[in-house]
């Protein structure tokens, strides 16, 4: 790279990870109005065990209520061959899945990213329309000493592909 080039690579990074070089904080407009879901992921060996257990707050087209399902992948996934999916729960705002996926990882996978989606399957159409979504980095989930529990915030698709955010519990 030349300097010139390297100065706007620099310049980049910066606004990507704003002023101080910290990350790039999530504003409550980003989440606002998607619901939430809460899972647990649990690593066994170099086995992801993801357990999607329940999901609060959702709202499909026309403020109704959803008929909801998640998938899970480790993206990028050229040829689908680790993706999954949960049963559909119908009306329902709040629905309960508690379902386990076992997602094995490759050396080649700890570089790519654990996406989960929340799908709104459209009434009498084979339709579906995306609620939120929420990542994990592989390589962190292997390295983490404890289990990523709890409530998380769906986010839109350009933020939630790289991102998660957990919901703060008030005191």
């Amino acid at each position: 790279l030349t300097k010139g080039q390297c100065g706007a690579v620099r310049s980049f990074l910066q606004k990507q990870r704003g002023p101080s070089g910290s990350r790039r904080k999530i504003s409550h407009a980003q989440v606002k109005g998607k619901g939430q879901l809460k899972l647990s992921i649990e690593v066994q060996g170099r086995i992801l065990v993801l357990h999607i257990m329940e999901a609060k707050g959702l709202i499909g087209k026309e403020y109704q209520t959803c008929n909801s399902y998640v998938k899970m992948s480790i993206v990028p996934d050229a040829d689908w061959k680790c993706r999954q999916k949960t049963k559909t729960v119908r009306d329902s705002k709040n629905p309960v899945f508690h379902e386990h996926f076992l997602f094995p990882v490759q050396e080649e996978d700890e570089q790519k990213r654990l996406l989960v989606t929340v799908w709104n399957r459209e009434r009498n159409s084979r339709q579906s329309e995306l609620i939120g979504c929420m990542s994990f980095g592989v390589k962190s989930l292997l390295t983490l000493d404890k289990e990523i529990s709890g409530w998380y915030y769906l986010l839109g698709e350009d933020l939630g592909r790289t991102k998660h955010l957990k919901v703060a519990m008030r005191r």
